[in-house]
C-alpha cells in the first residue's frame, strides 16, 4: 500500500514537472488592472483639458501623465521556446519509476501481495485454476489448504465452501469455515461449524483451539478452558501460550471488573496477554489507543474480522484505562 502511494505521489510531481515546461511563464509586464477604462478616460481628458484653465487643468495634465504611464507598463508577452528534452527526461524518469515499483513490490497476479512471494501467488493462482476447472473435491481442498496459508482468506473461504458443497461431512472443511468465519467476526455461525467438526474429528487441535478462544470471548470461561485442555490433549503446537490462556481464564472465571481482568477475560486470546498481538493485531503501542471513542466503538460494534464485544458500561471503562496503560 505505501509502494502505491510512494509511486502515485512521484508520478504526479513528474507530470507537473514535465508539464510545467507548457504552461508558459508570467508575463514579466501584465496589463496594468482597467487598461480599456484607462485607454476612455485618457480620450475624455484629452478632450476636455482645452476647455480647462488654471488648477484644474494642472489636475487634468496630470492626471493624463499618470494614465500614459500606466499604460505604458504593458507590454506583450514574449514567447517561450519549448524544450522537449526536459519533459523527455522526467517522464523517462517516471516511466522507470514506475516499472520498478510495479515489477518489486505491486500485485500482478490474483493472490499475490507485498506479502505472498510471486512464486506463491502462482503457485496458488494453478491451484485456483485446476480446482474451478475440475470441481474435484481433492483440487478444491488443495487449493482452500494453501490459501489458507497464505492467509489469502477470501480464497479460502471460497474454496472450503464448493468442498461443503459438493461434500457436506467434509470434517477438514467445515472446521477451517469455521475458522474463517469466526476471524470474519461471526461467532454465532463459527460455533456452530467448530462444535460440529470437532465432534467429528476430536484430534483436530486448531479446531479447539479457535473454540477456545470464541468460548473464551464471549466470557464462558469453562467452557473455553475445556477446549484448550483438549487442544493440548490433541498435541498443539502454541503449548506455553496455551497454557498461559488457561491460567488466566481460570483467574478469571473467580470474577473480577478490574481492566486487566476485564481485558484478559475478553481480549488477550486474541491480541496476546500483554497486548503484544496474535490473532488480532498488536496493541501495545497502538497509536489508536489514544483515541478511546475511537477505541470504544471498535469494542462495542466490531470492526473487520473483529466481533463486538458486549461489555457492561463499568467494564468498558476499566477496559479503556487498562488500555491506555499498555
Amino acid at each position: 500500500m505505501m509502494a502505491t502511494l510512494l509511486f502515485l505521489a512521484l508520478f504526479l510531481l513528474g507530470l507537473l514537472l514535465a508539464l510545467r515546461p507548457l504552461l508558459g511563464p508570467k508575463e514579466p509586464f501584465p496589463e496594468p488592472p482597467r487598461r480599456e477604462e484607462l485607454l476612455r478616460e485618457l480620450e475624455v481628458l484629452k478632450e476636455e483639458v482645452e476647455a480647462l484653465e488654471g488648477e484644474e487643468r494642472k489636475r487634468a495634465l496630470a492626471r493624463m501623465v499618470e494614465v500614459e504611464r500606466l499604460l505604458e507598463g504593458y507590454r506583450p508577452p514574449a514567447p517561450r521556446p519549448f524544450r522537449p528534452w526536459p519533459v523527455a527526461l522526467v517522464l523517462g524518469a517516471v516511466v522507470l519509476l514506475g516499472v520498478g515499483l510495479w515489477r518489486y513490490t505491486l500485485p500482478r497476479l490474483p493472490g499475490e501481495t507485498t506479502v505472498t512471494q510471486r512464486q506463491e501467488a502462482r503457485e496458488l493462482k494453478a491451484l485456483a485454476d485446476k480446482a474451478r476447472r475440475t470441481g474435484e473435491v481433492e483440487d478444491l481442498l488443495a487449493w482452500g489448504r494453501r490459501a489458507y496459508e497464505l492467509q489469502a482468506f477470501d480464497q479460502a473461504a471460497e474454496a472450503y465452501l464448493e468442498v461443503l458443497k459438493k461434500d457436506p461431512k467434509n470434517v477438514e472443511a467445515m472446521r477451517r469455515v469455521g475458522i474463517l468465519l469466526f476471524m470474519g467476526g461471526r461467532p454465532e455461525e463459527a460455533r456452530i461449524f467448530l462444535e460440529i467438526a470437532q465432534g467429528a474429528d476430536p484430534e483436530a487441535a486448531e479446531g479447539w483451539l479457535f473454540l477456545g478462544n470464541l468460548y473464551f470471548q464471549e466470557g464462558r470461561m469453562q467452557e473455553a478452558i475445556a477446549a484448550w485442555e483438549k487442544y493440548l490433549e490433541a498435541g498443539g503446537e502454541a503449548k506455553e501460550r496455551v497454557e498461559a490462556l488457561i491460567a488466566m481464564a481460570k483467574a478469571q472465571a473467580q470474577g473480577g471488573k478490574d481492566g486487566r481482568s476485564v481485558y484478559e477475560a475478553r481480549c488477550a486470546a486474541c491480541h496476546g496477554l500483554q497486548g503484544e498481538g496474535g490473532v488480532g493485531p498488536r496493541l501495545k503501542g497502538n497509536p489508536i489507543l489514544k483515541v478511546p471513542e475511537a477505541v470504544r466503538e471498535i469494542v462495542l460494534q466490531g470492526r473487520g474480522t473483529m466481533p463486538a464485544v458486549p461489555l457492561s458500561e463499568e467494564e468498558l471503562e476499566a477496559l479503556l484505562g487498562y488500555l491506555g496503560s499498555l
